[in-house]
């Protein structure tokens, strides 16, 4: 299973061609490959002012509809806390519980901001 960080998903809704961005090459690399996201990327997506408008939220919708919606549960809020208080630098709270979901769900996070992520233990990043 890859879980995909919200910046995988805002990139390719803002390509007026999205057969070329990172998350079109993944899928054509390992067309096999569960993909799923946390529920707090979608939150993260409807904090977006393009939300508004209804054909980006149609479009948003239809590229979840085939991946796996992980929910944000009691192991995940201790692991994300865990992980926050830890990494000795400042780690936002959705990217601490995408980090949390990926390693009690033994995946890997695939995103365009490896930085966010770096130097948390156990977490396997594409």
């Amino acid at each position: 299973m890859v879980i995909l960080d919200t910046s995988i998903l805002i990139d390719f809704l803002r390509r007026p061609e999205q057969t070329n961005s990172p998350l079109a090459e993944f899928i054509k690399l390992y067309p096999q490959k569960t993909l799923a996201i946390s529920i707090l990327t979608i939150q993260e997506l409807y904090s977006g002012k393009s939300s508004r408008e209804l054909t980006k939220e149609q479009l948003f919708l239809e590229l979840i509809s085939g991946m796996e919606i992980l929910p944000y549960t009691y192991e995940i809020a201790q692991l994300a806390g865990k992980i926050i208080r830890d990494l000795g630098r400042s780690l936002g709270f959705p990217d601490a519980a995408i980090a949390a979901t990926a390693i009690l769900n033994k995946a890997s996070i695939f995103t365009l901001n490896k930085k966010d992520f770096k130097g948390i233990k156990g977490l396997k990043l594409i």
